[in-house]
């Protein structure tokens, strides 16, 4: 695990330096899963492909004000999710139910199910309500992982949850 994070750290310092092929290799790790968290906001693949793109680049132009004390993935997906729900936010109405979920994606009802509450209720939710619902419900992260990535209580963390799950 710590190998890991210095290979990831290696390659952050590379990107800062300018080197791109590092860069390559952060988007080709991260690539999947960052599409993974868009899609489970916007639940439209289209859309997931946009926003995955626009995460990227806003994460090369952050890495300057990136906390190597922080998790970078958590980072990374904090970004794609504010990327996801600026989409959602800049159509004012809400889409209609889109069922293209991947096929080796759709083994579980539960994440479907919450795929469909998803697409009726995101772009209702104030911003940080869908963000800390994917980051449990979807990655299985913990509270206090969340709250850490947020910046805010674990109470916040849990009210946010509860409310979101609520709606």
């Amino acid at each position: 695990d710590e190998a890991i994070l210095l290979d990831e750290h290696k390659l952050i310092r590379g990107c800062l330096e300018g080197d791109r092929q590092s860069f390559e290799k952060i988007v080709e790790k991260y690539r999947d899963s960052l599409y993974w968290t868009a899609y489970n906001l916007v639940l439209d693949s289209e859309d997931a492909r946009d926003v995955t793109q626009q995460a990227s680049l806003k994460i090369w132009r952050s890495l300057p004000e990136y906390d190597f004390a922080r998790s970078f993935p958590g980072w990374a997906h904090k970004i794609a999710a504010n990327c996801a729900i600026d989409l959602l936010r800049s159509r004012r109405e809400s889409e209609p139910l889109v069922d293209d979920v991947p096929a080796e994606h759709s083994t579980l009802d539960q994440r479907i199910d919450v795929r469909k509450i998803f697409s009726r209720i995101a772009p209702l939710l104030p911003q940080r309500q869908p963000i800390v619902l994917v980051l449990r419900e979807i990655h299985g992260m913990e509270i206090a992982e969340i709250s850490d990535l947020l910046q805010c209580t674990e109470s916040t963390v849990r009210n946010l949850l509860s409310q979101a799950k609520d709606s």
